[in-house]
């Protein structure tokens, strides 16, 4: 991949979706397994009984703590820190930043042809915020609860992946309200 940022994205994407069919692997006790990965979605997954599909979205604190993680990890760019940035709110600009992401993801027409062929794919919200707490999540649904959401009925479940002290917790997302006008 000529690309260094694309690289990075990409083993960032396998990872989540690693992160998903391990769990669906052992909570369900499902068998399944990456077959495809034809960008988008992330990836095809096929299990003894069904084939799905995965999307990732990266939800971060804000646009300057996405530029620091993704240059301190890509070959060849240099590293923007925010070190020593004073971060005002970090709660109310990482719930905008979340309810854009997945609100792009749940209203996005192309997902359509993969949801119609395979059926409601999963989505992964991958969680950059080193602030993130029970507190961030509640705020996100008080925020999202008041949001008209044109949702395509393209994803079964949300699903979001968050950093712990020992790797990442992931868990489902249930909205706090239905996900709103439905088009299906």
């Amino acid at each position: 991949m000529a690309n260094p940022r694309a690289a990075v994205k990409q083993a960032h994407e396998r990872a989540q979706v690693n992160l998903l069919t391990n769990m669906l692997n052992n909570r369900y006790g499902s068998s399944y397994e990456v077959i495809l990965e034809p960008e988008p979605p992330e990836a095809i997954i096929k299990s003894n009984r069904t084939i799905s599909w995965v999307e990732v979205v990266t939800a971060y604190l804000n646009n300057e703590f996405a530029r620091d993680i993704n240059s301190s990890v890509t070959e060849g760019e240099t590293h923007h820190s925010i070190s020593g940035t004073l971060i005002v709110g970090p709660d109310a600009q990482f719930c905008q930043n979340f309810t854009a992401s997945v609100r792009a993801k749940l209203e996005k027409k192309t997902y359509e042809k993969f949801r119609d062929q395979y059926g409601p794919g999963y989505l992964v919200v991958s969680i950059q915020n080193p602030f993130f707490d029970d507190e961030t999540l509640s705020m996100i649904n008080q925020y999202w609860s008041s949001l008209q959401v044109a949702d395509l009925g393209c994803f079964r479940s949300v699903y979001l992946t968050y950093r712990v002290t020992h790797g990442y917790r992931i868990r489902r997302w249930t909205p706090p309200t239905k996900l709103a006008i439905s088009k299906r």
